[in-house]
Parts: structure tokens; sequence; C-alpha cells
């Protein structure tokens, strides 16, 4: 399984694929099986028009980012760690964080 993200090419906001577009929360992405996130990725790699540098984050059994990946899509999909903080951020979307073990 993995998530496709990318960012929005007017204002390099991260963005989360959710199935039926882009969207900011990464709590609404779409986990895609590795042959769907494979052909999705081909598809916004070539039409770089709303998005830049769209990649895919693989992920373990439960959901979560693998290890390697962990901290950087916490703070990606949570805010970062100074000045805005993951309270903020999850509280604009009306969530907790995600991401977390």
């Amino acid at each position: 399984m993995k998530l496709l993200t990318a960012n929005r090419l007017t204002d390099g906001l991260t963005l989360w694929y959710s199935g039926s577009g882009w969207v900011e929360d990464a709590a609404e992405a779409t986990k895609l099986s590795d042959d769907d996130a494979d052909a999705l990725l081909i598809e916004w790699k070539l039409r770089e028009t709303e998005v830049v540098a769209p990649y895919l984050i693989p992920l373990t059994d439960t959901g979560n980012p693998v290890q390697r990946e962990h901290v950087r899509e916490f703070v990606r999909a949570n805010g970062p760690t100074i000045g805005q903080t993951t309270d903020a951020v999850a509280k604009e979307h009306g969530r907790t964080a995600i991401f977390e073990e």
C-alpha cells in the first residue's frame, strides 16, 4: 500500500491524493494498491500543471509510513515541529495528529 503526495504548484502547500483529487488534509488521503499508485504517479509526473514533485510513500500494514519515511511524512502531514504546531494544524482540520504509532 502507498500514498501519493505532492506540492501545489501555486503556493507549495503539501497535498495528498484522495481518490477524487488533491486535498490539503493527509487524513483524507486514499491508501492505494501498489499498481494503482505506480500508475497515478506516472500520470501526475506527466502533467505537472497543478502539482509538482509527486512521489509515493510506502506504508506499513498498519497504514503508517515505513520507518525511514515516518518523521518526514509526520511533519508534512501535521505541520512543523516549531512555529505552527502539530496541534494547530490538527485543530485546523478538525482531527488529531496522524501517522503516529
